[in-house]
């Protein structure tokens, strides 16, 4: 429990710290003529050249990947450099080594104003091969929440919808019979499970390995934590609601910790319905 605190301290203040002053935009990643798929990036100026940031590619859909993000900034050159290369979270079903990353050059002549992110992309997979290369054309978040404000009409928010403000610690909702795939670095896990809005008597099983761990239970406001080793290369946590309470759906709220890892989600589910979390250890590609 005592490092579990100190854990949680720690993280806090590397986080507050770290996520201080967020430049965001979102977009599209351009593929060809014909396929556009959403992308969201979450950038932070560390110092005068480092970047730091995350980002999400297909939010809200089938295959939505959260990736870490590294650069730099060359403000005399008005030049912005990043790469993807590590995956936090992913729904789709691929192996984290057939993940192609957007490595990014293009202009930008001040970070903290900068309206667009507009240039061409070299995508590589994690081992430095080429795979797809496109195009990045990327909205500054705060253009988009001015013109969501200055156009508030039934026809403008439906087409704005979809460009909601990156939330840095969470992932979408996971939906019936959705697994999503979270890599992980420490083989020990502390996951929390609770209800974070009003308490309405939603009931779950609960899964750890296809084991059942919690039966018929309740969730309340207090958190149930269970802690997870990873003794293989996965570990898959599966919700399945019993009930939807008194206010539908069943959700849950699930924080998952560890001294190199966290993430939060939550399920959002109809009677009879599972969710899946599924804990990647990450490792390296074995040699053939």
């Amino acid at each position: 429990m005592k490092f579990l605190q100190l854990f949680l301290i720690i993280f806090n203040f590397y986080f507050v710290y770290s996520q201080s002053i967020p430049k965001e935009f979102s977009g599209v990643v351009k593929i060809n003529d014909s396929l556009f798929i959403p992308y969201n990036l979450s950038l932070n100026r560390v110092n005068e050249t480092e970047i730091i940031g995350y980002s999400i590619t297909d939010k809200g859909g089938a295959h939505e990947t959260k990736s870490n993000v590294t650069g730099y900034f060359d403000e005399e050159k008005g030049v912005l450099k990043f790469n993807e290369f590590d995956i936090v979270y992913t729904k789709s079903p691929y192996d984290q080594f057939d993940f192609c990353f957007v490595n990014f050059e293009g202009s930008m002549k001040n970070f903290k104003n900068a309206k667009a992110l507009k240039g061409a992309f070299a995508g590589r997979y994690v081992s430095g091969a080429k795979c797809i290369d496109g195009e990045l054309l990327l909205v500054d978040q705060q253009k988009i929440e001015k013109i969501k404000k200055r156009f508030d009409k039934p026809k403008v928010r439906k087409l704005l919808e979809k460009s909601k403000k990156i939330d840095t610690v969470s992932l979408a909702p996971i939906t019936k019979n959705e697994t999503v795939n979270v890599f992980v670095k420490s083989s020990v896990l502390m996951v929390s499970i609770y209800d974070s809005g009003k308490e309405d008597n939603d009931k779950i099983d609960l899964y750890l390995d296809d084991k059942l761990i919690l039966d018929d239970y309740v969730i309340t406001r207090e958190k149930k934590q269970i802690p997870i080793q990873i003794t293989k290369k996965f570990a898959s946590l599966k919700v399945e609601a019993l009930n939807v309470g008194t206010s539908p759906p069943n959700t849950v709220k699930i924080e998952v910790y560890s001294p190199n890892d966290y993430i939060a989600t939550k399920t959002s589910l109809n009677k009879g319905e599972t969710a899946v979390l599924s804990f990647v250890k990450k490792g390296k590609r074995s040699k053939k």
